[in-house]
């Protein structure tokens, strides 16, 4: 038997729970991973509360993110060997200790050298959503660029992306989270009442681009500073907002299969941090998604499962 994080019916967070179930068996082209790491998304809590996400009708499974290190492989899989370090993404599977990955070919990814696999299980829906939208922003060297949410998970991956890229990035966050902002180059604001006067304090010459991860009233606030609404990426405020302003909705959907790779191999090289907020133990899944949810952590929050015990082979070499 492993366990999981599973809820069997929608809900609040005091739905998701801890259950025994069964190892999932190994078929032909799939490949099995003892997950290490599960990054956690407000996604997740969307698809718990289900509405446009469908309900639950049997015991579901959480999350998307993972990092862990395969255990088996199935008949027919040549890219993946046990004891492969990877990371990948499975919507409401991966908080999980042992999981089945079906399609490896489209969902699994080595860690490259470099990458940490605690921050590798925390990017697959971040990093996607990411990568996604700033090809949508169309970014030229020089533009000035707002990123709402700076600090978050999706914000800060988007901020440091348009900096490679040679924008300037003026980034809303706390108070608490403006150091490490200007630590990344990002000049960052306060968000909340009178934050356009802030903006336009800082960028008296306008703002060419701009990311939001809020509501529909943080678009109508950028349209309103004078950002084109075809240069409004919007990844908080629902699907109607596309057709509504004439903004992009692109987020993790429109990314592309080699993205996962891309930019695990830009962070082991040093282009983008991506700090982790807190790392709560896999019993702790209540109190880690409150957290993610009210403490506007900056970077990533985690849940971790153990590692297995050294087996007697592993213990040997240490005598």
């Amino acid at each position: 038997m492993t366990r999981r994080v599973q809820y069997t019916s929608n809900g609040d967070i005091d739905q998701l729970h801890l259950a025994e179930v069964a190892v999932p068996e190994v078929g032909e082209g799939q490949v099995l991973v003892t997950v290490l790491y599960a990054g956690l998304n407000p996604l997740d809590w969307k698809m718990l509360q289900g509405g446009r996400f469908g309900s639950v009708e049997t015991a579901s499974g959480n999350g998307v993110d993972f990092s862990g290190v395969v255990a088996s492989v199935g008949e027919g899989v040549t890219d993946f060997t046990p004891g492969d370090l990877v990371y990948g993404g499975l919507p409401k599977q991966a908080q999980t200790e042992q999981l089945l990955v079906t399609d490896p070919a489209d969902r699994l990814d080595r860690i490259p050298r470099g990458l940490g696999v605690d921050t590798a299980g925390g990017l697959y829906v971040a990093g996607r959503t990411a990568v996604a939208g700033i090809r949508a922003l169309r970014l030229s060297e020089g533009d000035t660029l707002f990123v709402s949410g700076a600090s978050g998970g999706v914000g800060i991956i988007v901020a440091q992306l348009a900096r490679n890229l040679g924008a300037r990035v003026i980034g809303s966050a706390s108070q608490g989270n403006h150091a490490l902002l200007e630590s990344l180059g990002i000049e960052p604001v306060t968000y909340g009442e009178g934050l356009w006067d802030r903006v336009s304090e800082l960028a008296p010459d306008g703002i060419q681009a701009a990311y939001s991860t809020q509501g529909e009233d943080e678009i109508t606030g950028m349209i309103d500073l004078g950002v084109p609404a075809d240069r409004i990426v919007s990844i908080g405020a629902g699907p109607t907002v596309a057709e509504k302003y004439g903004v992009s909705i692109d987020g993790e959907a429109r990314a592309r299969r080699d993205d996962m790779v891309w930019l695990g191999q830009a962070i082991a090289y040093g282009h983008i941090h991506i700090p982790i907020a807190r790392v709560f133990d896999a019993e702790e899944v209540h109190d880690a998604y409150r957290h993610l949810l009210t403490a506007h952590p900056a970077g990533k929050v985690l849940l971790r499962f153990p590692a297995k015990p050294l087996t007697d082979e592993q213990r040997a070499h240490l005598t």
